[in-house]
């Protein structure tokens, strides 16, 4: 699946646009802070109605207006986002309720410099890489994952309470709430991890680092919540205020030759590991949709040397999106559309 088109009113610092791209790489030029990672989050935005960067969304929508749109048409659907601090998705027309219904309908990925933080930062960002890939995966893992959060929220608070009151009925319900939605989770999770776990360690070899290795580190034996395993915690629970044990407490621990990546690794050790990750996402998604992801590529190589990066665009299938400062010195897959960047303002100056 490839992006036609891209339509985009009040986004960040963008000058309202239509564009059309090429089906193969559409290289973004521009200085730092012109508006070339601006477009791929639009891009992203489009296809998964999320920013990778922002945590507040409204700051998505242009200073000084009050709503950002964006239409975008792939070569198979059309889906349009209308945002003022609430969400209106439509695709193919037709009005969208749930986010899950919506993801999919143009798979989509990115690779950043940013991507090291999920080798070198706190496990919440291997989750988060984790808990995304899935539900690029399979939609409806969206669903259990939003339930689980609200049920641990849920619980958290019942947990402080417990402390004064001593009353365990109420907590008593959130562990079957807990357990219920929590196993769910799991049991997609145990599904695509031997997959990702395989891919990640290939790519890495690609890429020059030998031997990585991934696992799956778990508060839970066999990624089983049950009864048993709350109720050897609850005292610890009571302690703490919060959930000790769930999906929202396991990690993926990487190793090269048996000796921790985060402990031993260099920099350049850890990028490859990061976007070995991020091309085993690719894959997947390519899997899963018999065609590759549209892929968004922020500065994501520029650390790498002249045949590291000849090696990465080797991996690569499909239509890409790659932003950088300057025309790229190496062979890039395809024909296409390059794009130059000034102060949001976005143009076709020419074809690669």
């Amino acid at each position: 699946m490839v992006l036609r088109t891209l339509e985009f009113q009040g986004f960040r610092n963008l000058i309202d646009n239509r564009l059309e791209f090429s089906d193969s790489f559409n290289l973004i030029i521009g200085d730092n802070g012109a508006g070339k990672t601006n477009l791929l989050e639009a891009i992203f935005f489009a296809g998964l109605a999320s920013s990778f960067r922002a945590r507040d969304e409204r700051s998505l929508i242009r200073f000084h207006d009050n709503f950002l749109r964006i239409s975008a048409q792939s070569d198979v659907k059309t889906a349009n986002i209308f945002f003022n601090g609430e969400k209106r998705l439509t695709l193919q027309g037709n009005l969208i309720k749930g986010l899950n219904e919506f993801i999919g309908w143009l798979p989509v990925t990115i690779l950043s410099l940013e991507d090291i933080w999920v080798i070198r930062g706190a496990p919440s960002k291997r989750r988060s890489f984790l808990d995304w890939l899935i539900t690029k995966l399979n939609s409806s893992y969206l669903v259990n994952l939003t339930e689980y959060r609200k049920v641990l929220r849920q619980r958290n608070r019942v947990l402080q309470t417990v402390r004064w009151d001593g009353d365990h009925r109420l907590l008593d319900v959130y562990d079957e709430q807990l357990i219920g939605s929590g196993n769910r989770i799991y049991e997609e999770r145990q599904k695509q991890l031997p997959r990702l776990r395989e891919k990640v360690s290939r790519l890495a070899g690609e890429l020059g680092l030998m031997e990585l290795t991934m696992d799956y580190q778990t508060t839970c034996p066999d990624l089983r919540l049950t009864p048993e395993i709350l109720h050897r915690v609850r005292a610890q629970e009571i302690r703490w205020g919060e959930s000790a044990v769930g999906p929202h407490r396991d990690d993926l621990v990487f190793a090269v030759a048996g000796r921790p990546l985060r402990d031993y690794a260099s920099e350049g050790e850890e990028r490859s590991a990061a976007i070995a990750m991020k091309l085993a996402e690719v894959e997947m998604l390519g899997e899963k949709n018999g065609a590759p992801p549209v892929l968004l590529l922020d500065e994501a190589i520029s650390e790498f040397d002249r045949d590291r990066r000849q090696t990465f665009f080797r991996l690569l299938r499909g239509q890409i999106f790659y932003s950088s400062t300057r025309l790229p010195d190496f062979p890039v897959p395809g024909s296409g559309n390059i794009f130059t960047v000034r102060r949001g303002q976005i143009e076709i100056s020419g074809k690669n």
